[in-house]
């Protein structure tokens, strides 16, 4: 291999990363590499994933550049320059959830529309989640466990079970006012974002993404935790 060609492209990779997160974050100049790791490490996902190694890799630049020259004195391993060039690439050019996921198609219903015709929908589709409407504004998310228990509550007062599922759907999420385990997001998500996202909320279950992050539009994509391996995965590869 070329002599400093893995020097380079370890140096290249270092500085667009750096120049990538002071650009996406505001990050000083002042601030010296390993504190904004730290820093950036709070509030993303990737960092904080390669925290440790990005810190070690801080101090590898400048074992590799004589501080007064700029002369490269040592060569990094090949392994070391391609994670680099990874998690370089992931933070200036993060995948979009939409790119990732395979296109599946979004079930969503009014409020009016009763529990039997949801209930048979989920099961028939193997939907686990269905953004509700009203009016053509989303009002909530209900997924299977609110259905049961819904149904359950309905019982408990008096009603059986058939005319529990005639009830509207909008009954269950009535219920349940908590909103915190459903959110609304721009189809522009990116995959990191998301991570973020589960990772502040522990209750989420579920995020409807919107053309803009809109209550008011349709839904476009649903993503569900159980999505969050297959998403850390393709970061894996990416």
């Amino acid at each position: 291999m070329e002599q400093n060609q893995l020097a380079n492209r370890f140096i290249s990779a270092y500085n667009r990363l750096d120049q990538g997160l002071r650009d996406i974050y505001s990050i000083k100049r002042t601030l010296n590499f390993s504190d904004m790791i730290r820093k950036v490490a709070t509030v993303n996902t990737v960092v904080k994933r390669f925290e440790e190694d990005l810190i070690d890799y801080g101090r590898l630049r400048n074992a590799i550049v004589h501080r007064s020259t700029d002369e490269i004195i040592a060569e990094p391993n090949v392994d070391v320059v391609e994670k680099l060039e990874k998690i370089a690439r992931i933070i200036n050019t993060p995948p979009r959830v939409v790119e990732c996921l395979r296109p599946r198609q979004v079930f969503s219903v009014s409020g009016d529309t009763v529990l039997r015709d949801v209930v048979g929908e989920m099961w028939k589709k193997g939907y686990s989640v269905v953004p509700v409407y009203i009016s053509g504004t989303l009002v909530g998310v209900i997924n299977r466990k609110m259905i049961v228990d819904g149904i359950g509550r309905f019982i408990a007062n008096g009603k059986d079970i058939d005319d529990a599922m005639q009830e509207p759907v909008s009954k269950c999420l009535d219920i349940f006012n908590e909103t915190s385990h459903y959110e609304v997001a721009p189809s522009s998500l990116t995959v990191e974002n998301l991570m973020y996202m589960f990772q502040q909320n522990r209750k989420l279950s579920s995020v409807v993404l919107t053309e803009n992050g809109n209550y008011t539009e349709p839904a476009k994509v649903i993503i569900v935790s159980a999505d969050i391996i297959d998403l850390n995965s393709i970061l894996d590869n990416y």
